[in-house]
């Protein structure tokens, strides 16, 4: 006569099915855990720059100009605070550079909305939103529009229009963040693609959302043929159009007059 099973509990066999099928579940949840926990840090990244383009507007309302970028530091205007005088006469006096600056007024938990979460923060500690440093003393009503290569090869034939004249750009940590922590992006620097190949950036209208910068095949190389950087943008004023990826001590407020 065959043996006959006694009590209610599961065979090896049975638990290891019961293993396996967990197993399986888990592989497949947690790849889409990980997007989804990614999809609210970008959505708070969305949220930090935003409230800091909102403390420009508020800041232009009083004064009719948002605040200065890197070489407006003497004069205490640069509004990372990193450049200005008062910082750099006693650094020890702030927990943050920005508590210098002529914006923390009009911002709350100063230091968390200059972050983003999906950021590594020792890579740079300060900021990782920057303002192209050109638009140092900008009217928060300029009628021009900006523009930049969507293949940086062909800059002349894939030339593209921003939704609007950009205002605070993500910056790519590595290019160059990581090096130049000034809350300015000029020169060399690039857009970060940290959000499933996209970055955010908020615009002098007022408005901020995602924007998907050309990168190369190799992220640890710095390919200028593919990787969109400060120096590909220009602002068109009619007919006329200039570079916005350098500038000097006597800048403020060009970008409300470019010539």
């Amino acid at each position: 006569m065959p043996a006959k099973r006694i009590g209610g509990g599961f065979t090896l066999i049975e638990l290891l099915v019961v293993v396996a099928i967990i197993a399986l579940l888990i592989s497949i949840l947690l790849p889409a855990l990980g997007q989804a926990r990614e999809r609210g840090r970008a959505v708070t990244c969305l949220s930090n720059i935003k409230q800091v383009a909102l403390a420009f507007f508020l800041y232009a309302e009083d004064f009719g100009v948002i605040p200065g970028t890197y070489w407006q530091g003497p004069i205490n205007l640069d509004w990372s605070g990193r450049m200005n005088q008062r910082y750099l006469d006693e650094p020890e006096r702030y927990e943050h550079p920005i508590h210098a600056s002529v914006l923390r007024t009009y911002v709350s938990t100063i230091d968390k909305i200059l972050e983003c979460p999906t950021a590594q923060r020792e890579a740079n500690a300060l900021y990782d939103y920057t303002v192209i440093i050109r638009m140092a003393g900008a009217q928060p009503d300029l009628p021009w529009i900006m523009t930049y290569p969507e293949n940086p090869k062909f800059p002349i034939k894939t030339r593209r229009r921003f939704p609007a004249i950009p205002l605070l750009i993500e910056e790519d940590a590595l290019w160059y963040n990581e090096k130049n922590d000034d809350g300015s992006w000029a020169n060399w620097d690039q857009i970060t693609d940290r959000h499933d190949g996209a970055a955010n950036i908020a615009y002098l209208n007022g408005t901020a959302g995602r924007f998907v910068a050309a990168k190369g095949a190799d992220p640890k190389l710095e390919e200028l043929d593919y990787d969109l950087n400060a120096r590909n943008l220009r602002v068109w004023v009619g007919r006329d159009k200039f570079p916005v990826w350098e500038s000097d001590a006597t800048e403020f407020g060009w970008i409300n007059r470019p010539e």
